[in-house]
Parts: C-alpha cells; structure tokens; sequence
C-alpha cells in the first residue's frame, strides 16, 4: 500500500518528502495543489486500517490579535459561522487551542484502507484545501480594512 500511494503521489508531483514517524506505517509530505506551498500530511496510522489526510492553518500573528480584539459578540459569531459552515464539510475539523481562543485550525480526512484509491486520496486533499480556503478568505474578507494585516501561514 505504501508503494501504491507513494506512486500516485508522485505522479501528480505533489509528493515532497517521505517523514520519520514512529506512530505511523509510514507518512508522506505533500505540497497540494502542486506549487502552491500549502502542505498536507498523508500517514498510515500503526494498528488502524485508516489513512489520514491532515493539514491545518495558522492565523497569523496580526490575524490572531485582530480576531481576539473583535467586540465579543461579533467574535462568537464568525467563530460560530466557521463552525456551522464546515459541520457540512466532509473533512474533520478541530479549533486548538479551542473555540474560544483559536490560534489554529486542524482539518483531517480518514480513509479506511478498503476505501484507498487514488481519486479518494485526490478528494480529500481538494476538500482539505478548500477548507483551509475558506478560513483564509473568511479572515481575508473579515479585516480586509485594515490595512496593516497581510498574511495568513501555516
């Protein structure tokens, strides 16, 4: 199985790296999409027919401070949106270091062994990166205003 992954990730030259990792079978690194610098993470977890797909987003430093000195109300509810809103998403996602202070967003898509093809793999890269999209544009969108905010990081 790790072969077979290994070798549909390079032919769509999205593989960047094999990582040491004593909680997995083995583990990938993947630039998805191709040259776009945002990188995933594909592993095979020890003792469990599942394959995940995990990769996250950082506010950065200047999107942090400016979404945590919204008023309260109007924090909970874009908070409360991005919740609702990827509840319908088919990738898992966890705020950390919670809800109430996210600094990041982890999003992961398993798929169990029997399920492994290589269009399954490519869906669950695409739905972890339009997630990660939406957080960024949401962000982008909610402080496009202030002109001292500029990037969002991984």
């Amino acid at each position: 199985m790790k072969e077979v992954v290994k070798g549909w990730l390079m032919e769509e030259g999205i593989l960047k790296a094999e990582v040491p990792d004593e909680n997995a079978e083995w583990h990938f690194l993947v630039e998805f999409p191709q040259n776009s610098n945002q990188m995933n993470d594909v592993l095979k977890l020890k003792d469990r027919d599942i394959v995940l797909v995990v990769s996250g987003i950082v506010l950065s430093e200047e999107h942090y401070k400016a979404l945590h000195s919204l008023p309260t109300d109007k924090k909970r509810a874009l908070i409360h949106r991005w919740k609702m809103d990827l509840l319908f998403r088919s990738a898992e996602f966890r705020m950390i270091p919670n809800a109430e202070n996210v600094r990041q967003i982890e999003f992961q898509v398993p798929i169990y062994v029997e399920e492994l093809t290589k269009p399954e793999l490519m869906r669950a890269l695409r739905e972890i990166f339009k997630c990660k999209l939406y957080i960024i544009w949401s962000v982008n969108y909610e402080f496009e205003k202030r002109k001292d905010l500029d990037a969002m990081y991984l």
